[in-house]
């Protein structure tokens, strides 16, 4: 990172919220790409499975509450799509070992994640460009699978236990985007329910991502849009508001569990 106390010598300070207010309402894209590794055992080395290729449709709002404080609100539409490791071509099926048979691919396919933003300061310290800024965030909580025979051989554990990572960049506003490192997402976590590995079995998995936001829709990865508009097309636009259950990758397994067991194609048509 260069340094430079005479063009920047004084820190930088903005509002998490400016963002909100810059862009209240319009919708946005965000396009995420990656790979995914797994360890089979706790022995065993890293093994790329596949390419992840995603996308949020969002929306943010500057809202304020009863007291007229400001906080920000943000709805997402989510998918990510797992392909094959070296083609990229989209899976819809996959053979975890030899002596299973292949399952259906159950895409990351978030119809609503929404939330609200509390204001927040940021600083880029005095002579630099911009800043690093890391989250770190533990998942440990009652697996939504566990407790019920049906889902027994797709629940890894009683206990979800993973760690979700962000990191971010806050630039001066003198300074292109270009020159800036892109923010990315990763996540350590067990094996996904869709893998039917049989309950207790120790596979765990390693995403990581690089996020890029894109000025329109035809700016997502081509395989993304061909799905979207072939059998999910409500994503690709956000809703002003709505009162829909934020949904993640293990409830939407849940409600479409049926159709799984059916071997349809993911992600399921939907289409209101």
């Amino acid at each position: 990172m260069l340094t430079n106390l005479s063009r920047w010598p004084t820190p930088y300070t903005l509002s998490n919220l400016d963002f909100y207010r810059d862009y209240h309402g319009r919708q946005l894209y965000y396009r995420w790409e990656g790979k995914v590794w797994w360890r089979p055992t706790p022995s065993s080395t890293l093994e790329q499975i596949f390419r992840i290729v995603g996308m949020n449709a969002t929306k943010v709002f500057l809202c304020r509450d009863d007291q007229g404080n400001e906080y920000g609100h943000r709805i997402n539409r989510e998918l990510g799509l797992y392909c094959h490791p070296e083609t990229c071509d989209v899976l819809y099926r996959w053979q975890p070992f030899p002596e299973q048979e292949p399952v259906p691919v159950v895409p990351i396919a978030n119809r609503i994640v929404q939330g609200d933003v509390k204001p927040r300061i940021l600083t880029v310290p005095a002579g630099e460009p911009y800043t690093k800024n890391e989250l770190k965030i533990p998942l440990t909580y009652p697996h939504p699978l566990a407790g019920d025979a049906k889902y027994r051989d797709y629940c890894p554990a009683e206990t979800f236990d993973g760690v979700e990572y962000f990191t971010t960049y806050t630039r001066r506003p003198e300074v292109a985007a270009t020159a800036v490192p892109p923010p990315n997402w990763a996540r350590d976590c067990p094996w996904l329910p869709w893998m039917g590995l049989g309950c207790g079995h120790p596979a765990r998995l390693r995403f990581e991502t690089m996020i890029e936001r894109v000025d329109r829709f035809e700016d997502l990865n081509p395989r993304l849009t061909d799905v979207i508009r072939q059998r999910v097309p409500i994503y690709e636009h956000t809703p002003d508001q709505t009162d829909e259950p934020n949904v993640t990758s293990t409830t939407y397994f849940k409600h479409h569990f049926k159709d799984y067991l059916a071997g349809e194609a993911f992600p399921i048509e939907t289409r209101a």
